[in-house]
């Protein structure tokens, strides 16, 4: 989502945050496909994957959207950084700004994807605790990662105004999600939302990324705001992933979710 701020950035005239923001989402660009590697295990795999595009396979689409965005991120933020220094000048500057948009937005319309395909793509399996919440995973992943990435910028030293109030504007919908997830249970076959060691981790990491760092701007206490958010969001990332364990190991889950 970091590229998403940094066009907003550009747009409002503020080129030291989108240069940034653009550092944010090239570094992510290029520690992401090694994540995904070593969570496939085999770099080959990671190769398979784009042999073929498969429109309706999450999986085949999630690892196109990297791919596309992790070049776009890194041309992006160098198209950024010689603008900003002023290396060229006369039409070669003009080519800078036209390749400086281009990529900048190539990286916005992959980021976007790439935000929220995790919750698209376990939210498509049969484990019941993911599958039963497949409208609200998305979302949860989309503003985790735009809150996040403008908690982070904040944490860097940017007091931009737009990223204090981009910081409530996350804040109070995580808080909205929280209670979505705590009224829409359903008994055995999710469960493992709301119970053992994975509820717990569901619950801190909403309290911590919704109603506390809300709570925390609203005192103006910005960067104690963004250390909340950041850290729920990812204790609610690893706490979702252990629920999609628990949940797939407990047979009567997965019959309560057939009925």
């Amino acid at each position: 989502m970091a590229p998403v701020i940094a066009l907003a950035a550009l747009w409002k005239n503020q080129p030291s945050l989108a240069l940034t923001a653009m550092w944010l989402a090239a570094i992510g660009a290029l520690i992401s496909p090694v994540l995904l590697i070593l969570d496939l295990g085999r770099p080959l795999m990671f190769l398979n994957m784009l042999r073929v595009f498969k429109w309706r396979s999450p999986m085949s689409v999630g690892a196109w959207i990297l791919s596309f965005f992790s070049p776009h991120a890194v041309l992006g933020l160098i198209a950024l950084y010689l603008d900003q220094h002023h290396f060229f000048s006369g039409l070669a500057g003009t080519l800078v700004h036209i390749f400086m948009f281009l990529m900048v937005a190539g990286a916005v319309c992959y980021g976007l994807g790439l935000a929220t395909y995790t919750g698209v793509l376990i939210g498509a399996t049969t484990i019941p605790a993911w599958f039963l919440h497949r409208v609200l995973l998305p979302i949860h992943f989309g503003i985790a990662g735009l809150g996040s990435a403008a908690a982070a910028l904040e944490l860097l030293g940017h007091r931009a105004p737009a990223l204090h109030a981009l910081g409530f504007a996350v804040a109070t919908i995580e808080t909205g999600l929280w209670i979505w997830l705590e009224l829409d249970k359903h008994g055995a076959a999710d469960r493992a939302l709301h119970e053992g060691k994975s509820g717990w981790m569901i619950r801190i990491g909403e309290l911590l990324s919704g109603p506390l760092s809300l709570g925390l701007r609203f005192f103006g206490l910005a960067p104690f705001a963004g250390l909340s958010f950041l850290c729920g969001a990812l204790i609610s990332r690893f706490g979702w992933m252990e629920a999609g364990r628990v949940s797939g190991r407990d047979p009567e889950a997965v019959f309560a979710s057939q009925r």
